[in-house]
């Protein structure tokens, strides 16, 4: 599945979209190129879930 979103707030809004049809134990895989939105759109679905806290993101360094 391919989902272009515009803006910030669209991704926020299919953060919260996704959050919502979760369940325990569900896994949720994101796949793009650097800067594709993957971790905004992580830190969306765990804001939604309740998460106040930190996310990092995690990216590593390409040599």
């Amino acid at each position: 599945m391919k989902i272009e979103l515009p803006d910030l707030a669209a991704t926020s809004a299919l953060g919260e979209r996704i959050a919502a049809v979760l369940q325990a134990g569900d896994v949720v895989a994101l796949s793009g190129g650097l800067g594709a939105g993957k971790t905004t759109l992580a830190r969306a679905i765990i804001a939604a879930l309740g998460h106040r806290g930190e996310v990092p993101s995690p990216s590593f360094a390409i040599i």
